[in-house]
């Protein structure tokens, strides 16, 4: 059956809907993951850790998740800089307490750690280099709204104007 009038309205209106969303998903994870890489080639600089702790993240999760956070100092060209970018990510709260805890004896007060910063922007900066492995997954995630999004535009729904009547055997 054809649909019925308005539902090719409503089903546009929800396809634009999850297309924005997945554009936006695939452009933020495309830029998260080409910072990533380009962060490879930064340069380092040792920096001075100042503060270092791990917290429970609360929100919208199921069950707890830690995170580490940790302030640090460094200096390029004779200009000093304060950071606390440990990566370049969006997850919050990935981390299990032990996991945290763990990772966290790697920046302790006052130690030395290096810094990779961004050459043309040198207030920019990370701990850790590199693509975020989890970016990829929002990325495959936002493809696949484009794709659902296409389907909602292209497919028609299809409308029963009554209910189906089930067929009798042997009658």
């Amino acid at each position: 059956m054809p649909e019925r009038p308005g539902q090719k309205k409503i089903r546009r209106v929800a396809a634009a809907l999850i297309l924005l969303m997945g554009l936006g998903l695939v452009v933020d994870r495309s830029r998260l993951l080409l910072e990533g890489r380009a962060s490879l080639d930064w340069p380092s600089v040792s920096g001075t850790v100042v503060e270092a702790a791990a917290a429970p993240v609360s929100g919208a999760r199921i069950g707890p998740g830690w995170r580490i956070r940790v302030s640090y100092e460094y200096e390029v060209d004779g200009r000093s800089f304060a950071s606390d970018r440990v990566r370049l990510s969006r997850r919050l709260g990935e981390k299990t307490e032990i996991k945290a805890r763990e990772e966290l004896v790697l920046y302790e007060p006052g130690e030395p750690v290096p810094v990779y910063y961004d050459p043309d922007r040198p207030a920019r900066s990370v701990l850790v280099t590199g693509p975020d492995k989890r970016a990829w997954f929002g990325l495959s995630v936002g493809i696949g709204l484009l794709v659902i999004a296409v389907l909602f535009w292209v497919v028609p729904t299809r409308s029963n104007s009554s209910p189906r009547s089930g067929r009798r055997s042997g009658s």
